[in-house]
């Protein structure tokens, strides 16, 4: 029985091969016998195409492989075909035969118009993708030829055209010639701007405007302008394009159509990692209270481990792209195997973005907090806390899982007793996280580190200490289970030094395995005693950055393995 089904399928097999008809190019290089399959009529023929209609198709393809050919720069090609028919199919052997190929002989691209003095144009002259000695590719042609007018539309030539365009082949000498004159014209400058929207008042939305009337027209600019209204929170959508049918004199009016979010939003959601367990999550926003841009938005996150509730008011400033002044109140709530803390601050922080890229966060709040750690009695703490922070991520490639990047975060802070605190303490802290390619995967690397300076050690409390372990941390060990210790209790440290190695390696468009080693530890002086984690876990890259499943060992405990789930960038 066995042997009969086999005997079926293969003839079944046999019957479903001999149904097609077979074509085979051979001779030239892989990319001339593509362009002729891209050109040949006869692929898409059926076995039972009658016999006239073939020699027909030969014919013309005859003139397809000749133009396809040519294309590429061979135009003494020669090829024989072979055609066998028989009563089930029709097959055939072509092969080439491309002969010696024309070259690129001389190059002769002209600008005219006020585009001859721009670096822009000068650039693809300087570098228009094709040499002298180059074999002859018209596709390549086409695509210098096209990116004139491309640069045109881009930089504000709205008369430019082509005076003179031409590929001259001599095929005795197997030599071209590349003619290429181009007339820009005239470039236009941004005429009148015409806002249109309805929800904020027009100064406050035309602060966002990097384009000024009589300013050279520049679709870069008006880009730029679309990403920054699109992530100002307010709209929608950005409509930004310019007016040629109103063009006049060398200006072109801009119209600005933006259609607004709605005003209220609404979030609800939830979470897991290994450090908090499940997560509740609540949202609301009020986007624009009023038409100066002043927005609204209170935050809850309910754990077992972490409570945290955050309502913030917004106010834009001089630059609303690039700058903001935030007035909030915070509750937080954290019980831990070693600690509680129940942490309430009020307080205010202004964020500027440099045009380095580089964010600074400069803030001052109050905080009262009831904290225990370990078996020490709890503790009510009241401080004044000014900082300044300055923090940048620099990502290449797909931002959910960036080939390469780097992010630093730094924040000084302190709190004098001058001004009303209980103590005094000053406080500097940082977190570096690298990515770079290595041997067909990623190498991350990242590092967090805190120093303090106070008093007495004891006063710190809960929320200002450092404690390691955890899934951001030292793996292998608990969430905050690592620092200096008191008969046997962990009871944080004024200073911090962690760092990690890891490897990850996709085995699948969105799938990766990882490797990795964790090292660092809470102190009260400068003499860490590091604990080590290693061990191995699997990624799943989601549009919000990966979601990590990791199994780690603790190497300096007598500890079995522990399980790790997190989510987020990378960066």
């Amino acid at each position: 029985m066995g042997c009969l089904f086999v005997m079926l399928f293969s003839a079944a097999s046999g019957a479903t091969a001999a149904s097609k008809p077979g074509i085979e190019i051979k001779g030239g290089s892989e990319r001339l016998r593509e362009n002729i399959r891209l050109f040949l009529p006869l692929y898409d023929e059926a076995c039972k195409t009658p016999r006239w209609r073939l020699r027909s198709l030969l014919r013309d393809s005859q003139r397809q492989i000749t133009a396809a050919a040519q294309a590429l720069g061979y135009y003494h090609l020669t090829f024989e075909h072979d055609l066998t028919v028989t009563d089930e199919c029709w097959n055939m052997v072509i092969t080439l035969t491309p002969g010696e190929p024309v070259r690129i002989a001389e190059i002769r691209i002209i600008i005219n118009g006020e585009g001859n003095e721009d670096a822009a144009y000068q650039a693809i002259v300087e570098r228009p993708g094709i040499a002298v000695g180059d074999r002859l590719d018209h596709s390549k042609y086409e695509s210098l030829k096209n990116r004139f007018p491309a640069l045109a539309a881009t930089r504000g030539y709205f008369d430019g055209k082509y005076e003179h365009s031409r590929v001259a082949v001599n095929t005795e000498t197997n030599a071209a010639t590349v003619e290429l004159v181009y007339n820009t014209g005239m470039r236009y400058r941004i005429g009148e701007i015409n806002l249109q929207q309805e929800i904020l008042r027009d100064d406050f939305v035309e602060r966002y405007i990097n384009i000024h009337e009589g300013d050279y027209y520049d679709s870069d600019a008006l880009l730029e302008l679309k990403t920054l209204y699109n992530s100002s929170n307010f709209f929608s959508s950005a409509t930004i394009t310019p007016n040629l049918q109103d063009a006049v004199e060398g200006t072109v009016p801009i119209d600005i159509v933006l259609d607004p979010r709605k005003r209220h939003s609404y979030s609800i959601g939830g979470g897991f990692a290994t450090d908090t367990g499940p997560r509740f999550l609540l949202g609301v926003e009020d986007r624009y209270i009023n038409s100066r841009g002043h927005s609204l938005r209170a935050d809850l996150s309910v754990s077992d481990v972490i409570t945290t509730f955050e309502t913030a008011y917004n106010i834009p400033m001089t630059r609303p792209a690039k700058e903001a002044l935030k007035l909030y109140y915070g509750y937080k709530r954290e019980n831990t195997e070693v600690s509680l803390s129940e942490l309430n601050q009020v307080g205010a922080s202004y964020t500027r973005l440099g045009d380095n890229d580089w964010l600074y966060t400069y803030a001052i709040n109050y905080q009262r907090e009831d904290s225990v750690v370990g078996d020490e009695e709890e503790q009510r703490t009241n401080l004044l806390i000014p900082s300044v922070g300055l923090s940048r991520i620099h990502a290449v490639g797909d931002p959910s899982y960036p080939r390469r990047g780097w992010s630093l975060t730094t924040r000084l802070s302190g709190s004098p007793d001058a001004l009303g605190s209980d103590f005094s303490f000053v406080q500097l802290e940082g977190r570096a996280k690298l990515i770079h390619p290595f041997a067909g995967g990623r190498l991350l690397l990242r590092a967090s580190a805190g120093f303090t300076e106070v008093g007495e050690i004891k006063q710190l409390p809960v929320s200002v200490l450092y404690f390691a372990g955890g899934d951001a941390s030292v793996r292998g060990y608990d969430y905050n289970s690592l620092g200096p210790e008191v008969d046997g209790n962990v009871i944080g440290g004024s200073n911090l030094l962690v760092t990690s190695i890891e490897y990850d390696y996709l085995i699948k468009p969105r799938w990766a395995i990882a490797a990795f080693y964790d090292q660092g530890n809470a102190s009260n002086d400068h003499n860490f005693d590091f604990k080590r984690g290693a061990g191995m876990g699997v990624r799943w890259i989601s549009p919000i950055g990966p979601i990590r499943i990791d199994i780690a060992k603790a190497l300096d405990d007598e500890k079995g393995w522990a399980l790790h789930l997190t989510m987020g960038p990378d960066l």
